[in-house]
């Protein structure tokens, strides 16, 4: 039976009249519009022009790690960096009034050995220089990364074939050991075997000499 006539202001849960949860439901709703999918606040049965649009968050993304160098490695860098930095200011005709800070500080050769540094404009770039600067030093502080570099990727190479080498040595003392161990169970397997058969024929040997005496000692 349907309801033909009600008291209320609303016939049921589910009237589609406005203010029914707002008369029930005194708080706000975050609910999420089904048609746009965005989210709010307000009731859904409200004007939307009262309703309050949330701004979800965007996950904040993760920077990616330096895999160009290891921790162990930029840390070497920086020696050699500072060795340049040295050698370069003991060389500067101006030593005696600047200090080698002057040439590059320590702030600016960390973040250098944090890059993957392709040239010696990009180290002008990273550092914010001037092309002064950049002709005075970022050439020959780029020639010392490009070196790190190169002698990093020969230890590397280096590295994985010792690493190589050492596998193939210890499978083949593995697959050495390996048929030294089966060798001697086929030696111990092959022995057993003999001792059977000499111990088969020592029987029957003995069987047959027992019959020719019992045989003897039965003739009239």
């Amino acid at each position: 039976m349907t309801a033909l006539l009600f008291t209320t202001p609303w016939c049921c849960s589910r009237d589609s009249g406005p203010g029914f949860l707002r008369h029930f439901f005194a708080g706000l709703f975050f609910y999420k519009d089904a048609e746009t999918g965005d989210l709010y606040y307000n009731t859904p049965d409200d004007s939307p022009d009262t309703r309050i649009k949330v701004q979800v968050p965007q996950k904040e993304k993760r920077k990616a790690q330096d895999k160009h160098r290891t921790p162990d490695e930029r840390r070497s860098l920086i020696s050699r960096l500072l060795a340049w930095r040295h050698d370069a200011h003991t060389r500067d005709p101006l030593a005696a009034i600047t200090p080698p800070t002057f040439i590059i500080d320590d702030a600016s050769i960390t973040i250098l050995a944090k890059q993957n540094i392709t040239s010696y404009g990009q180290i002008t770039t990273v550092l914010d220089q001037t092309l002064e600067w950049e002709d005075e030093w970022s050439k020959d502080i780029f020639n010392v990364i490009r070196q790190f570099d190169q002698d990093l990727l020969t230890l590397r190479e280096t590295t994985t074939t010792q690493k190589k080498n050492q596998q193939k040595r210890q499978k083949f003392t593995q697959d050495s050991l390996s048929f030294e161990e089966a060798t001697k169970e086929n030696e111990e397997r092959a022995r057993l075997q003999a001792v059977r058969k000499f111990a088969l024929r020592q029987s029957s040997s003995t069987d047959v000499q027992v019959l020719q005496t019992s045989t003897i000692n039965n003739l009239p």
